[in-house]
């Protein structure tokens, strides 16, 4: 499999009814997952892990590049194997290296040097059949004036390329590519001055075919080729596609298994427009994938896995282009997730195509920096896609990287150093694991204000572990969730400050929305929301990330609202699960909805009777620090009282905290740990728009509040 086929699999949802008849309707969901590999070993890739990717590792040179104080040697591409060995390549127009990380290891094998491939369109690419070929024009040493097309494999569990195999003869310059059938079978396509050749091996023990031309001379008014694409789906068929300069015509040809000759491709029409650009991706489940530039569209066309039609031409994103766009990521749930460039536009870009087939209405935006360059995507681990970016302006550029899953973004991480004058492209795939790998080049100016390569660099994520309630930052420390006019932000900090994270997420007005533990059990805290209309929800996120309102998301109840209080309190079972608690208000009861384990709920239990003469309800963490967690109430005469947990589903009597509290405070969140002792502490927001802290004591009390987050004015802000 190639790293763009490759199955990096998720948690899948699905909704059961889990409630007795009187409560008001809860939805569960059942999480599945499945895995394929084996033990991770040099040649062989370790069980691709279901959990989102961890946080992002120390940066490590990667020394591809031996002489790291000259500006040539810098990183062309880095691609993963079918089995998850990653291999990277390396030189510049004088000659290229390649290097390989075996599946399971963390160290790169010495380089293997390639002298004469440092000509035009160097290739390096994953093939459907597991293996990876690096593909270059090198100069005929009894022909001077003429270059052989050359081919070197990469066989799945080899740690050597193997000798290079010689195609056929092309000129210097043109357009070339190499695809692989499931059946190991190869298929060449290049361009000879506007001729386009095609050669096919039947496997690893076979000759290449002596070249066919698939047309002649280029049409009246052309003159050779401006683009050229090849893929061939899962069925054997190839598809290939190129576009005439000048006439902007645009050719697709195709070939089944078997057949002997090359034939229109029947259906699809893309139009002559100036740049039209198409490129063609063979999907993971079989058919072809076809966009291409349409004025300031970027448009799409699919043909599904056994059928001869093609599907209406759609707006893929508004003002994307094929000019800078990854490689389409195929995820789990049926998606399809595409990125690019800035293109026509003044921004980078992405977009998602549902498994219904339906694009998103209008295009997204990944970053807001105007100067955003070089983007690539991988499929990674937990049915995300790692994204990397090159952003900034001249001799102050970063490599950046996030997460995306379900419409959620994680916050953007630079990878690269503060003294970095400069970066070069960013490149990114997944290992055998499924996690995130990046290299990157860095650079200096020298005295003659010349570039000087001082780095190849690359980063990765740790493994996943078990998150802290409240973190939604990934730092490993609690968080508060701040509503206002901005939209919705995590407020991450100390003991004297809170500060706002740059992600924010739009709700509609009236909406609760609440920091939840770990839904779907990818390592990452998730978010609980109950619209205006009682309908209660659990959005899951990625690690660091925030949800929109149309992120996917688990039903837990069609209608909460009799329900005049819903809490987020972590875990009150003993399972290590997060809960939710509600107070009925006609009756004033809690109750309990326990985590089944599988993605969904337990049908309520009671959790305690005769609260409901309290006017504030606040989840608060461990207060006694003896492993549960605990509740907190207001009263109607303003104290406050504390019911320490049981671990079983209730609570105990309660005890007085303070007397004649809370009359100024609008909003109270308890089980913070701001000050870092490990004790659970409480925000209270006053309501003149200042934020006020009291550490926990460790024994079920407070101390003296003092004031935090200073430079926030959090009058029109809600905070849980």
């Amino acid at each position: 499999m190639t790293s763009q086929s490759r199955a990096v699999l998720g948690i899948a949802l699905t909704p059961v009814l889990a409630l007795s008849a009187a409560a008001p309707a809860v939805a569960g969901a059942t999480a599945t997952a499945s895995a394929t590999g084996t033990t991770a070993t040099a040649s062989a890739a370790a069980a691709v892990e279901t959990r989102a990717p961890g946080p992002w590792g120390t940066r490590a040179l990667h020394a591809a590049n031996p002489n790291a104080d000259s500006a040539s040697g810098g990183l062309n591409a880095l691609v993963s194997a079918g089995n998850g060995a990653l291999v990277s390549l390396t030189g510049d127009g004088l000659s290229r290296s390649t290097r390989i990380r075996p599946a399971g290891a963390t160290g790169w094998l010495a380089p293997q040097n390639w002298p004469d491939a440092g000509g035009y369109n160097t290739e390096l690419v994953s093939l459907g059949d597991g293996s990876v070929r690096l593909v270059w024009r090198a100069k005929r040493a009894d022909d001077h004036s003429n270059y052989w097309l050359k081919v070197a494999t990469l066989a799945p569990g080899a740690t050597a390329f193997s000798e290079p195999e010689y195609v056929a003869a092309v000129p210097e310059k043109g357009y070339h590519h190499l695809a692989a059938a499931p059946d190991g079978r190869l298929i060449a396509v290049w361009s000879v001055y506007g001729v386009v050749k095609a050669a096919e091996k039947s496997g690893p023990q076979g000759a290449w075919t002596a070249p066919a031309d698939l047309n002649e001379q280029p049409p009246s008014g052309s003159r050779d080729i401006s683009s050229m694409d090849l893929a061939v789906a899962k069925d054997g068929t190839a598809l290939l596609v190129w576009q005439w300069r000048t006439s902007n015509a645009v050719v697709a040809l195709e070939k089944a298994p078997g057949a002997t000759a090359w034939t229109a491709a029947q259906g699809l029409s893309i139009p002559a427009e100036d740049l039209a650009r198409p490129k063609v991706f063979a999907g993971p489940q079989g058919g072809f994938d076809v966009f291409y530039d349409n004025i300031a569209h970027l448009m799409h066309t699919r043909r599904a896995a056994g059928t001869t039609q093609w599907s209406a031409p759609r707006s893929a994103a508004n003002y994307g282009s094929t000019y800078g766009m990854t490689t389409p990521v195929y995820l789990p749930n049926g998606d399809l997730f595409i990125a690019g460039d800035p293109g026509y536009s003044t921004g980078a870009w992405y977009s998602v195509r549902s498994a219904a087939g339906v694009w998103q209405p209008y295009t997204q935006r990944f970053s807001t920096h105007k100067k955003v360059r070089a983007v690539g995507a991988a499929a990674t681990s937990g049915g995300t896609v790692t994204l990397t970016w090159r952003e900034g302006y001249s001799y102050e550029e970063y490599t950046m990287a996030a997460v995306f899953k379900g419409g959620t973004w994680s916050a953007p991480r630079r990878l690269s150093a503060t003294t970095a004058q400069f970066t070069g492209a960013p490149e990114v795939a997944a290992d055998a694991l499924g996690r995130p790998v990046v290299l990157w080049d860095e650079y200096k100016r020298s005295e003659t204000n010349s570039a000087i390569l001082y780095g190849v660099y690359q980063a990765t994520t740790a493994a996943r572990a078990l998150p802290k309630w409240r973190d939604h930052t990934d730092d490993g420390k609690a968080d508060l969730f701040g509503q206002g006019s901005t939209g919705l932000k995590v407020y991450a900090g100390d003991a004297t400050k809170l500060s706002a994270g740059q992600r924010a997420s739009t709700w509609v007005t009236g909406t609760q929305v609440l920091p939840f533990g770990d839904l779907d059990g990818d390592g990452c805290n998730d978010v609980f929301v109950r619209n205006r209309r009682g309908e209660a929800d659990v959005y899951p996120t990625i690690c660091g990330g925030l949800p929109d309102l149309q992120s996917f998301h688990v039903k837990v109840s069609s209608d909460w609202s009799a329900y005049d209080t819903v809490l987020s309190p972590g875990d009150l079972t003993g399972d290590g699960r997060a809960d939710l608690l509600t107070r009925s208000a006609s009756t004033g009861k809690l109750y309990l909805y326990a985590q089944n384990g599988t993605g969904g709920f337990k049908a309520r239990t009671l959790a305690g009777s005769g609260f409901g003469g309290y006017k504030r309800l606040i989840a608060a963490g461990d207060l006694n620090r003896d492993g549960k967690n605990d509740l907190l109430a207001i009263d109607a005469s303003n104290e406050l009282w504390r019911f320490n947990g049981t671990g079983a589903e209730t609570f105990t009597s309660r005890s007085l905290v303070f007397k004649d509290w809370g009359t100024s405070y609008k909003d109270v969140v308890g089980g913070l740990d701001l000050s870092g002792d490990g004790r659970a502490d409480m925000v209270s927001l006053d309501k003149d728009g200042r934020a006020w802290l009291n550490r926990g004591n460790g024994q079920g009390g407070f101390g003296n509040r003092s004031q935090v987050g200073k430079s926030t004015n959090w009058s029109s802000i809600r905070i849980s």
